[in-house]
């Protein structure tokens, strides 16, 4: 009985050891590999996509959507190539009611890719504004091997928007954020004055409460006796500190305009963490919208009107009123770029 009871002992202390060992790799290799939206996720979600259609005799006029083109979006595709050779890529809606307008840059959630706001493209473009949309390292289609919310996005943000910018055709930035795209967002402005207004959407507190809230979501019952074994595999791997990014700390010392929206949400809980942002930002201009109705719904066509016109009225009487100054040989070449594409663009004027 004894040497039973010894034996279930032993067995017990291994597999705790084991779970120690191996859950952090597995729940780390989630946060460092989400699911990437790329063309062989494209081809697969397209195959179950028309399945579905055929099975349930769905309504034939419905599209599976993979290209701006498909929505006779006026677009042009992105492609920045790092100084270590990543490339990142996206694409630009370019808006046709008026010769120069703001530029809306959204920043994808972690499980997210530029592939998911194709429908917030033709909104928000539909609305007078060119409309970028960047698959960061390691997300979508873009190259890297860790998607990183942390300063190596930063950095690649910094590079990429004055670029954008620099187009004769963009005379401010506005930045949409959503989920972990919002922290990189928050981290972003906190290092430079590089946008002019800033929309968070689904935010977190800070990155640390990030990284329980998808601990919990993986393993629950072994959260509070893993946690710190995923967190220090974690940055050993991406050289990130998981504490520094606190971003209701952040936010109290951002000085331009923040709109806070929960939209598009799985959990009660966002709501809340919205609500907690809004709270801690200290600027005089915000403003915070929830959008009930997109719960549990992917972003795009599931959101109403009301969102798009509310986030596109916020930016609109937020922004400054000079205008940028463009030569009329630059506003004449602004409309052969429309044509002919931003590589063209690129090699002329940055």
């Amino acid at each position: 009985m004894l040497k039973n009871i010894f034996r279930l002992t032993i067995l017990l202390q291994f597999l705790a050891i084991a779970l120690v060992v191996i859950t952090p790799v597995i729940s780390v290799n989630k946060l460092l590999y989400p699911t990437r939206i790329d063309s062989a996720f494209v081809n697969m979600q397209q195959l179950q996509f028309q399945k579905m259609k055929e099975a349930t005799k769905s309504d034939t006029s419905a599209i599976f959507l993979y290209s701006p083109s498909q929505l006779q979006i006026n677009f042009t595709e992105l492609e920045f190539p790092m100084p270590d050779s990543i490339k990142l890529r996206g694409w630009m809606a370019i808006d046709t009611t008026k010769m120069i307008s703001p530029l809306l840059l959204i920043i994808p959630d972690m499980l997210e890719g530029a592939i998911d706001y194709i429908p917030a493209m033709q909104e928000f473009s539909a609305r007078g504004f060119n409309v970028g949309v960047i698959n960061l390292r390691g997300q979508g289609n873009s190259d890297g091997e860790y998607y990183l919310p942390g300063q190596k996005s930063i950095d690649d943000l910094i590079r990429i928007i004055p670029e954008l910018r620099a187009l004769p055709y963009v005379n401010h930035v506005a930045i949409l954020g959503s989920g972990s795209g919002a922290g990189i967002a928050i981290s972003l402005l906190s290092d430079t004055a590089i946008a002019d207004v800033l929309i968070l959407q689904n935010p977190v507190s800070n990155f640390e409460r990030f990284f329980i809230s998808h601990a919990q979501s993986e393993w629950r019952i072994a959260v509070p006796f893993l946690l710190p074994a995923i967190i220090r595999s974690y940055e050993k791997q991406t050289g990130i500190n998981v504490a520094e990014y606190k971003y209701d700390k952040m936010i109290e010392n951002l000085f331009l305009p923040q709109m806070f929206v929960t939209a598009n949400f799985n959990s009660k809980e966002q709501i809340t963490e919205t609500v907690a942002m809004y709270d801690a930002s200290t600027y005089f201009k915000k403003q915070l919208y929830i959008e009930t109705q997109s719960y549990l719904k992917r972003p795009g066509t599931n959101n109403s009107k009301i969102y798009y016109d509310k986030i596109s009225a916020f930016i609109n009487s937020s922004l400054p009123y000079k205008s940028k100054k463009v030569s009329r040989k630059k506003l004449a070449t602004a409309v052969r770029i429309k044509k002919e594409g931003f590589d063209s663009a690129q090699k002329e004027f940055l």
